[in-house]
């Protein structure tokens, strides 16, 4: 059974919680012409939507966190031993903390050997991944819209997961 969900990246999230707050007639019009259906998405417009909808909710998310530490940022990264870029999205705590830890294994001594001589970096920001998921979770309770992103966020991916 096909699954017609709403693309949120079609109707920015910021537009959907300040519609909820007013007219609701002219937001489930928008919305009904956003529908897309899931499954009938090739791997290149499944991976164009994955963008959008993860550039929606995390202008979102970095619009109502209140600490810029905890803002998410998208970037290429060109892995060693690669020629293709890939995206990689992640607060900007865990990447300070990932080039800190680099930048001290090349002041090192000399025997670094690896990435795989860096610390877990989870160990030294639990504070911080806790203070991200506690604002998830307010944002979702207070806006449905922001998990309903979520949910086809993740529908979206498990769809590309079964194109490959």
């Amino acid at each position: 059974m096909k699954k017609i969900l709403l693309v949120v990246s079609i109707i920015s999230l910021s537009t959907v919680s300040l519609a909820q707050e007013g007219d609701r007639s002219s937001t489930e019009d928008s919305e009904t012409e956003g529908a897309i259906v899931i499954s009938e998405l090739s791997r290149r417009e499944a991976r164009e939507q994955i963008i959008r909808v993860e550039n929606d909710i995390y202008s979102f998310y970095n619009e109502r966190n209140g600490n810029s530490e905890l803002d998410i940022e998208c970037r290429q990264v060109t892995v060693t031993g690669s020629l293709i870029p890939q995206r990689v999205c992640e607060p900007l705590f865990w990447t300070k903390e990932r080039n800190r830890q680099v930048q001290g294994l090349v002041e090192s001594s000399g025997d670094w050997t690896g990435i795989a001589e860096m610390e877990d970096l989870e160990g030294g920001l639990t504070q911080e991944i806790e203070d991200m998921n506690r604002v998830y979770a307010e944002l979702i309770e207070a806006y449905p819209a922001f998990a309903e992103a979520l949910l086809i966020l993740q529908d979206l991916k498990a769809h590309l997961e079964g194109l490959n």
